[in-house]
Formats: C-alpha cells, sequence, structure tokens
C-alpha cells in the first residue's frame, strides 16, 4: 500500500477509543507498568543504542506515539520530547509514571514545532495507528536536522492478508479497524519511507512465537540529500 487513501479523523478518533479501552483493561488487571517499561526496554533500546551514541547532552529527542512507556527516556544523552494523543490518560492512568520530558499532546500529522528541530526522532508501531502516515512522514522530514536519523519499527504483513485488510476496512470498518488502521508489506513500507528518507540499514525483529503472520521490523533512516 504505497499510496493509501487517508482515514477521516472520525474513524481514526474511534480507533483510538479502542486502543484506550485495551489501555484501560490492561490497567484493572494491573496497574503496575513497569514489568511493560522493562519489556519495552530490552526489546528495542539495543536497536536503538547504536545509533544514538554520538549524541549530546543538549541533542533534542522526539519520540512519537511514545504511549505509557516511553521508551526514549532510557537513552542517556539528549533532552526527550514524548507525542502521543492520548498522553492526558495515560498520566491520568499512571499518576506519577510518566518521565521527565517536554510532552505533546496532540496528532503527528501537525506537530508545533520549528523545521529541523530534532537530532533523533523514533517512532515505534505508531505509525499503522495514525490517521494519515504520509503526513506523519512528511512531519519527521520536516523536523528532522539534516544529519539527524529516524528510527522506525512497523509490525510487517503478507501481501494478501495486506489487501484484505485494505479492503474489509472500507467495507466493514467497524471489523478491521479495531487494532490498527493500516496494514503494510515490507515492500510497502519500504517504497513509503524512501519518497522521504534514505534506508541506512533494516532489522527484523525476533518474536517468541514459533509462528506469526506479521513480522516486527526496525528501519535506520536518514534525511533525503539535496541534489
Amino acid at each position: 500500500m504505497a499510496h493509501h487513501k487517508a482515514f477521516s479523523k472520525q474513524r481514526w478518533h474511534t480507533a483510538l477509543k479502542a486502543e484506550l479501552t485495551l489501555f484501560n483493561q490492561l490497567q484493572q488487571q494491573n496497574s503496575d507498568i513497569s514489568p511493560l517499561k522493562k519489556q519495552i526496554r530490552k526489546r528495542y533500546l539495543p536497536l536503538i543504542e547504536p545509533h544514538v551514541s554520538k549524541l549530546q547532552e543538549d541533542s533534542q529527542i522526539l519520540e512519537l506515539g511514545c504511549g505509557p512507556t516511553c521508551v526514549s527516556q532510557f537513552i542517556k544523552m539528549g533532552k526527550k520530547t514524548f507525542l502521543d494523543p492520548l498522553l492526558d490518560d495515560f498520566r491520568r492512568a499512571c499518576p506519577g509514571s510518566l518521565p521527565k520530558g517536554t510532552f505533546i499532546t496532540e496528532m503527528a500529522e501537525n506537530i508545533s514545532a520549528p523545521d529541523a528541530s530534532y537530532d533523533c526522532i523514533i517512532c515505534l508501531k505508531t505509525i499503522s495507528h495514525v490517521q494519515n502516515p504520509e503526513l506523519v512522514l512528511h512531519e519527521v522530514e520536516r523536523l528532522l536536522k539534516h544529519d539527524g536519523c529516524f528510527l522506525i519499527s512497523i509490525e510487517l504483513w503478507p501481501a494478501t492478508f495486506a489487501k484484505l485488510h485494505y479492503f474489509t476496512a472500507r467495507l466493514f470498518p467497524q471489523r478491521a479497524l479495531k487494532n490498527r488502521l493500516y496494514c503494510y508489506t515490507k515492500h510497502g513500507i519500504e517504497n513509503t519511507l524512501q519518497r522521504h528518507f534514505n534506508i541506512q540499514s533494516s532489522y527484523d525483529i525476533p518474536d517468541a512465537k514459533a509462528f506469526n503472520l506479521k513480522h516486527e521490523y526496525f528501519y535506520v533512516c536518514t534525511p533525503l540529500k539535496d541534489t
């Protein structure tokens, strides 16, 4: 799905409410998110650290779709900005659990920050859940410094499943859009990313399940250079 039609803001709000409902259900089972933070740190920090080793104390890091875990808080250097439309809900549900930093409670499609503001932008398992992925990537492209890096992970699907989701989401959205708005294939996301960035490297993140249709990939991207 290199060129897709974005879902409406109303449909995105419906999907967002479903995510919040799921989070609240998990909170009722266990209000302590420390194990989740530990799990997220173990999964992603080894992938992130090699690409942020040159950051300085005053380097600027933006994390899109940070959720309640805010993985970039574990990066030693840099000033952190956390963006998530559900941040106020996470703060109410988990008082005192969010890290120090700057918080932005808004959509990632239109971020209130000047051009070339950030040395590193992180987006983990988020791009499939935004209203318009193309606009989000435009914003990342705008906000990233010329020597910065964009670190993104995404769950990728077989082409047959992705096509099925695409058409089902438009015919029966109440069924198809409970977990994610978009399903990307490896070919589709790489074509999409390459319209905005250079892909420097990619990693298939191992899954604990023996059989799983989806595979999470981690991409290291840099800005396109002007010719």
